[in-house]
């Protein structure tokens, strides 16, 4: 019987349609999806659309043998689970099957519905236990990276102390912050640096699901509980079992699964949708938020009593306008990074850029900023960053951040005036400095001269 969190989809290979229909019913009394094909490159056109978690592979098929469908589905997809379906003659070729990756084999004809589904159950098990050692492994291979937070601002500092303090204990976290500012990069430093560290962290956007979807991603449903619902399905509370689980955007839940999440944190127990069986809850809850939670408890649309369990340690992360000095630290990251997976000659930056871009007021924070980088490095033709593959946006935008910056003497003013009166020129022209200068009304030569005294190039 299928007792997995998700619904197991399986693909029937062979030739006979009669067998498929057979093994579909056998598999649909388990509980189990499962879609059929009569050929082998029906099989491997299958897999290269959807993605199945067991197959159910014929040897002895015409035109393609099962043992050439094998191999191909492993260049596919080397983790998929494979059962061959044998004729007893076939022994030697299903021992050659195995070699190459298959899981196990199943002997035709299927006298014994029993062996079957034994077998079926049998693969499943063993692959949810490789999935989950797979799983395991690369959760240990990020722990032993370093965090990703990057900076070395005050505010940063004072962020890291306050994450290593915090990780070891076991109570609720509530990250607060303007939208971009890296909550859910808070939370994995959380659980990275936890006694949970080596099982689950799982992240759920509260925002981005209709409230009923959210309420059965969460809590899982009870087959019946309602039109679809054609099985048991475990949720995120069950699945994060002995991690951490982070909800972003919790301010955006209904007043129901507010209530919902209060019984978890006061009884460490919740039930499923349409079930009435009480679950531990073992998991330790971090919640984001961009929203003031006790302007929202005030204005009636948060929980007060809920507020308060998941406030029990609030974290706030600064944004990256106030952290102007981690700037260049981001931009190379961020440069690197996207060189790499644009295959970009991108390697340096001109320290034109790095000003305009510490300059700006970023009010999207450092997915804005990342967003620019990546944007920078994908389109531009140079080794190096350069003012002209920025967008308009961040160019001109700083001209507003400028305006109202405080100056004390007027010169400070003025200098700063002319310098990003000069570049909107140059950018304008796409850095023909005779265009821009006709344009601006400047000699030439003082053109040049201006260029010079602020320190502006192209390269």
């Amino acid at each position: 019987m299928n007792d997995l969190a998700h619904p197991i989809r399986i693909l029937i290979v062979d030739d006979e349609p009669y067998i498929c229909e057979v093994l579909t019913e056998i598999l649909h009394d388990e509980n189990y999806l499962s879609d059929s094909a009569n050929s082998g490159n029906e099989a491997i056109e299958k897999c290269r659309s959807m993605q199945y978690d067991l197959i159910l592979l014929d040897i002895g098929m015409p035109a393609m043998s099962g043992i050439d469908v094998l191999r191909q589905l492993l260049q596919i997809d080397p983790t998929i689970t494979v059962i061959m379906a044998t004729a007893q003659r076939d022994i030697e070729t299903v021992v050659e099957a195995i070699k190459i990756g298959a899981e196990d084999y199943i002997l035709k004809p299927f006298n014994d519905i029993t062996i079957i589904k034994t077998a079926v159950n049998k693969a499943l098990k063993l692959k949810a236990i490789k999935d989950e050692n797979r799983y395991l492994k690369g959760q240990l291979k990020q722990r032993l990276k370093p965090h990703s937070i990057i900076g070395n601002s005050i505010q940063i500092q004072d962020l890291l102390k306050m994450i290593h303090k915090i990780a070891p204990l076991n109570t609720s976290v509530l990250i607060t912050g303007e939208t971009g500012t890296g909550k859910e990069l808070v939370a994995h430093a959380i659980h990275q640096y936890s006694e949970r560290s080596d099982k689950k962290f799982i992240s759920i956007n509260c925002g981005g699901l209709p409230e009923t979807l959210l309420e059965s991603t969460l809590f899982g449903y009870e087959k019946g509980a309602f039109t679809g619902a054609y099985k048991q399905t475990k949720g995120v509370f069950e699945d994060a079992e002995s991690g951490t689980l982070f909800l972003d955007e919790i301010a955006e839940t209904s007043p129901a699964l507010q209530v919902r999440f209060l019984r978890v944190l006061q009884e460490r127990t919740f039930q499923r949708v349409g079930g009435t069986e009480a679950i531990q809850a073992n998991v330790r809850i971090i919640s984001a938020t961009n929203k003031d939670l006790l302007k929202e408890v005030k204005a009636g649309n948060f929980r007060e009593d809920l507020f308060y369990r998941l406030n029990v340690i609030s974290i706030p992360v600064p944004p990256l306008r106030e952290r102007r000095d981690d700037i260049p630290l981001l931009i190379k990251h961020f440069i690197q990074k996207y060189a790499a997976l644009h295959n970009s000659q991108v390697q340096s930056v001109d320290k034109t850029v790095i000003e305009s871009l510490t300059n700006h007021s970023w009010p999207g924070n450092i997915r804005e900023l990342e967003n620019v980088i990546e944007r920078a490095v994908a389109l531009s033709e140079h080794s190096k960053l350069i003012l002209s593959d920025l967008p308009d946006s961040v160019l001109y935008g700083n001209e507003e951040n400028k305006s109202t910056k405080k100056y004390h003497k007027f010169s400070e003013a003025k200098d700063n005036f002319e310098r990003y009166f000069l570049l909107q020129a140059l950018q304008r022209n796409k850095w023909n400095i005779a265009k821009a200068a006709r344009e601006s009304n400047i000699p030439r030569q003082n053109f040049y001269q201006k260029m010079k005294k602020y320190n502006i190039s192209r390269h």
